[in-house]
């Protein structure tokens, strides 16, 4: 019985731990949303502050501070107008989607298409194609 009571905690655990971030990260996309439309500075010092809320329940460094991160960093490429990663892409087409990027992003929003590029590497397990990949969406950049 105590083996099957451990077991249990040893499955539901992690899925709360995950589903917390999840939802502090949902409930963080909200406000930057909420922010970005309305312009206002109160707003803007709401998400400041639910961040710092969030960093200190999550506890920075922590599996759920990782993968709080992590789910929030979508809500952070669509609010700056940028394409979800696809990891089923080809490395040409992978790297065409980095240099469209960065060809019609403002100077503010480049950054966001070397997020684009970062993750993108981290979708191929070839160090060569990984290499030439880099390669390419750099110079593309230009």
């Amino acid at each position: 019985m105590k083996k099957i009571i451990t077991l249990w905690i040893l499955i539901l655990i992690p899925y709360f731990v995950f589903a917390n971030a999840e939802k502090k990260s949902k409930e963080m996309c909200a406000c930057l949303k909420k922010a970005k439309s309305s312009q206002e500075e109160g707003d803007k010092k709401e998400c400041l502050d639910l961040r710092e809320k969030h960093v200190k329940a999550l506890k920075k460094g922590s599996k759920q501070y990782d993968a709080y991160l992590k789910s929030l960093s979508s809500c952070e490429q669509e609010l700056a107008g940028l394409p979800q990663v696809d990891a089923n892409l080809t490395t040409e087409e992978k790297t065409k989607v980095v240099c469209d990027c960065m060809k019609n992003a403002s100077k503010q929003n480049r950054m966001g298409c070397f997020k684009l590029q970062s993750d993108y590497a981290n979708t191929i397990s070839d160090k060569e194609e990984k290499k030439a990949f880099n390669l390419n969406s750099q110079s593309c950049g230009d």
